[in-house]
């Protein structure tokens, strides 16, 4: 093997591109939020756990978010456009309001049940959270009843349908029966094959 000059070196380690560090985006605090939430409830979304499941230091949490509650209150706003406003705009791409509620039924049945169970567990600890989850509701059953109310329902039964269905939505969720993420799903899918019967006149 030849001798390696020092010019040699000097040219080597020119030609050697060093990549920095990935930096790690709000959005994507934001996205490990929701995994973390799934997976671990409410104790895996302190700035500890967050940054041990990121392999980060707390200096690049708190390049976004100055406090656990500012993360909180973004992780529920996020949680609200995607699972809520992001929903509903998809819904409205079909032009009938029966197709509007058949997509939206199958929107939901997507859904992972553990975000919603971690994010309303949230809510019981955190005030900021709590009041984006009443307005999730709100918006939820309002866009439903205005669903039942195209299809040709009176207000006040479109209202009372869409109560009902949103309360079994999260029912279902919440109730601690030993089943399966899959098995609440079926149960939710039953439930929504006999509302109709259950709702005619």
């Amino acid at each position: 093997m030849g001798a390696v000059y020092p010019d040699d070196r000097l040219r080597r380690a020119r030609a050697v591109v060093v990549k920095p560090p990935s930096r790690f985006s709000r959005t994507d605090w934001l996205a490990l939020g929701l995994a973390a939430l799934a997976e671990g409830g409410p104790p895996g979304v302190t700035i500890e756990a967050l940054c041990r499941r990121a392999g980060k230091t707390k200096g690049s949490f708190y390049a976004h978010f100055p406090a656990l509650g500012a993360f909180l209150a973004a992780l529920a706003e996020h949680w609200r456009e995607s699972f809520t406003l992001r929903l509903m705009q998809e819904a409205d791409e079909s032009e009938a309001a029966g197709a509007r509620l058949i997509a939206l039924d199958k929107m939901a049945l997507s859904l992972d049940f553990r975000i919603e169970q971690g994010m309303r567990r949230l809510a019981q600890l955190d005030a900021g959270v709590a009041t984006i989850c009443t307005a999730v509701d709100r918006e939820r059953i309002a866009y439903l009843a205005g669903l039942h109310g195209e299809v040709g329902r009176r207000p006040e039964e479109a209202l009372a349908l869409a109560r009902i269905e949103y309360a079994a939505f999260v029912g279902f969720q919440q109730l601690d029966l030993g089943l399966s993420p899959q098995d609440l799903h079926d149960c939710y899918r039953s439930f929504m094959r006999l509302l109709p019967r259950l709702a005619a006149p």
